[in-house]
């Protein structure tokens, strides 16, 4: 009986240790591990008296495709203005950014690190600042409904909750009908947008340090999550190249797009691309004013979660932030631009084609594909 016993535990310590292993591997998605820790970091924290601890940071968060040319050219404007080779990676090049100098106002990372300088002067009395508190919900897998559980006494937009550090970081998928699909963005949408997105709907409600009964409050509950659903799916709807936004822990929105530029294009694209070539200021003139434009109104949480507005997309209240979506829509094709292994035919559909100079390259593309 002893032995027997003896096999059976050891037997369980093995099925446990194998079941360990295997849901730890399913679930480890390295670029949106990196995504959450960054995102997270921007939170500010409370100390043991109820005092700021950490003030919140504002992260910049890039989605490019590597089949786009929108997207290729963002990475090779990023590398040319913080001098590094275009050979050098993605992480370098936001490293390097990063790393740069506030002081530099002629350069793009001086620019972008002066967002975050300007953010420590802005008007402490911002309806952000006097309105929108750490608020905490859960989710009811059963119900699919996500509840409000409770505030703290943290003004997650105040004036001395908000910090001067800015920091872009970013990933890229494979193409653009990955946008949402790619396994680590998926997860980004789904478990950190989506959450902020449920704390942000409540904390905009008038339910200042008051309790949801879930009984009582059974049809505004469900109207909320409509309207956390409805927001979900209007990103969702989205096309890149994205820009997402983060600030002190919550998702402010995204700015989306980019200029084609001659210099990424090959054999093989639509030839109706890239027809611009690459200017030392467009990051500065367009992307820097872009950003700074929406970074730093006080407002920008209650603007954009007030009831009935959906749209995530800031572009609106970006004047200067006027370039095309994923190329309009139209990307790279796999299969027939030079410099590709990968084997991607067109799928049913609109389709076009082109003879390169050599004749023997051709563009093609689906605008339904996506």
């Amino acid at each position: 009986m002893k032995k027997l016993i003896a096999l059976l535990g050891a037997f369980t310590l093995t099925a446990s240790s194998a079941s360990l292993v295997v849901a730890c591997g399913n679930t480890a998605i390295p670029a949106y591990d990196n995504f959450a820790k960054l995102a997270n970091a921007t939170k500010p924290t409370l100390n043991d008296e109820g005092s700021i601890e950490q003030k919140g940071s504002t992260l910049v968060y890039y989605i490019g495709a590597q089949d786009n040319l929108s997207s290729l050219s963002f990475e090779y404007a990023l590398k040319e203005s913080v001098n590094l080779e275009q050979s050098a990676s993605l992480d370098e090049a936001f490293d390097k950014l990063n790393e740069s100098n506030a002081s530099s106002t002629n350069t793009f990372g001086g620019k972008f690190k002066g967002i975050g300088e300007a953010l420590g002067t802005n008007n402490t009395n911002g309806t952000d600042a006097l309105n929108l508190v750490e608020t905490n919900v859960t989710y009811n897998k059963k119900k699919d409904l996500w509840y409000f559980e409770n505030q703290t006494e943290l003004n997650t937009f105040s004036y001395t909750a908000t910090g001067t550090k800015i920091e872009m970081h970013g990933t890229t998928v494979d193409t653009v009908g990955d946008l949402w699909t790619d396994k680590a963005t998926k997860k980004i949408l789904n478990d950190w947008i989506k959450p902020s997105i449920a704390r942000m709907v409540y904390a905009n409600i008038d339910k200042h340090n008051q309790s949801w009964d879930k009984t009582k409050d059974k049809a505004e509950i469900k109207k909320v999550n409509e309207e956390i659903n409805s927001r979900v799916d209007a990103i969702k709807n989205s096309k890149g190249p994205l820009f997402l936004i983060i600030r002190n822990g919550e998702f402010v929105g995204y700015l989306e797009g980019f200029e084609a530029y001659q210099q990424v294009w090959k054999d093989g694209d639509n030839p109706d691309l890239g027809e611009s070539n690459y200017q030392q200021n467009d990051l500065i003139n367009n992307f820097i004013n872009g950003v700074q434009t929406i970074v730093h109104s006080k407002d920008i949480m209650t603007e954009t979660y007030k009831s009935g507005n959906t749209n995530y997309n800031l572009n609106s209240r970006a004047s200067q932030w006027n370039w095309k979506h994923w190329d309009n829509w139209v990307i790279r094709d796999s299969k027939s631009s030079s410099g590709s292994g990968s084997e991607s035919g067109s799928e049913s559909g609109s389709e076009s084609g082109s003879e390169s100079e050599s004749g023997s390259e051709s563009y093609s593309y689906n605008l339904n594909k996506y």
